[in-house]
């Protein structure tokens, strides 16, 4: 009886092993994904960035070579204006700066910095220093945050945004001091919701600014083509055409903001389930956060 009790106790136990090995490795998957949406998002965010940019110069251009192109000599001295065109291919963004983009760079590196973390808690990586790139990254975006650099849209979100950075700054430096994923991942709930909130907010007004001096070049484009096809007849088509794709290359259509931010959004929602006491809560919305995500990507490729 003894042995068969035994036997009983062992068999137990391995089982109880099993399963603390199989929700174990559901985590790892689990966090796993999360890691991988979350790059998948920065790496749509940081496209969408340099269309903005992109965007700016190319306008830039046109409007110069629109003015430039229908520049009227003086009646008495028969000379054009000076009037400014460059053809460079380099340009200085002036509404999303470089120093500006690279602010927004950092609230990105945040977000990719914290997914890595949280992983390496689920691979038993808790009490292991981050490499020296990420310890860098982390150490820089806390000075910064400490320094108020990054700014929002008032200055109580700003000092909201800073605070939210130097969170996850702190979390990415000292995660060894957590003990699991949904401590840590409610701990971040609120910094990670910041960062987005203003990353979103960001999103619209650069879209928004965008589309506001869209019209001016709209209009120029369509002067132009009149006078293509009043000069050209038939063969004005190309000119048309031409003028067609070079006003899609500086648009930025409304529903690819929306769904970045929506994607941004799943981000969130994602962390809130991994901070769920249930734990398996969280799957459904990892699943649903990488579907966005690859999305996302793809739409933002496509667009380049």
């Amino acid at each position: 009886m003894k042995v068969a009790a035994s036997i009983v106790l062992i068999c137990a136990c391995a089982l109880s092993g099993c399963a603390t090995f199989s929700r174990l490795s559901q985590t790892q998957d689990t966090v796993s994904q999360f890691d991988q949406g979350v790059h998948l998002v920065s790496v749509s965010e940081m496209a969408f960035l340099h269309h903005v940019q992109a965007a700016e110069c190319t306008r830039n251009f046109y409007e110069q070579a629109y003015a430039f192109a229908t520049a009227q000599p003086d009646q008495k001295t028969r000379r054009y204006p000076q009037v400014a065109l460059n053809l460079a291919p380099h340009c200085t963004p002036k509404e999303l700066t470089n120093s500006e983009l690279q602010l927004r760079q950092k609230l990105i590196n945040a977000l990719a910095l914290y997914a890595d973390s949280l992983e390496a808690l689920t691979n038993g990586a808790n009490n292991r220093g981050l490499n020296s790139k990420s310890s860098t990254l982390a150490k820089g975006i806390q000075s910064l945050a400490s320094q108020q650099k990054f700014n929002a849209v008032s200055a109580n979100a700003t000092a909201g945004l800073n605070a939210a950075m130097v969170g996850v700054a702190e979390f990415v430096i000292d995660r060894h001091e957590y003990t699991n994923i949904r401590e840590a991942a409610s701990k971040l709930q609120k910094p990670l919701e910041t960062i987005i909130d203003t990353l979103k907010s960001e999103n619209v007004n650069d879209a928004q600014g965008l589309a506001s001096k869209l019209g001016t070049v709209r209009n120029e484009f369509r002067i132009a083509a009149l006078s293509s096809r009043n000069e050209r007849g038939p063969a004005s088509f190309f000119d048309i055409t031409e003028a067609h794709a070079a006003l899609m290359a500086i648009m930025i259509p409304r529903p690819d903001v929306a769904r970045l931010n929506k994607a941004l959004d799943a981000l969130v929602a994602a962390n809130k389930a991994l901070a769920n006491p249930k734990g398996v809560g969280a799957i459904p919305e990892i699943a649903a956060f990488i579907r966005r995500g690859q999305a996302t990507a793809a739409l933002f490729r496509s667009s380049k």
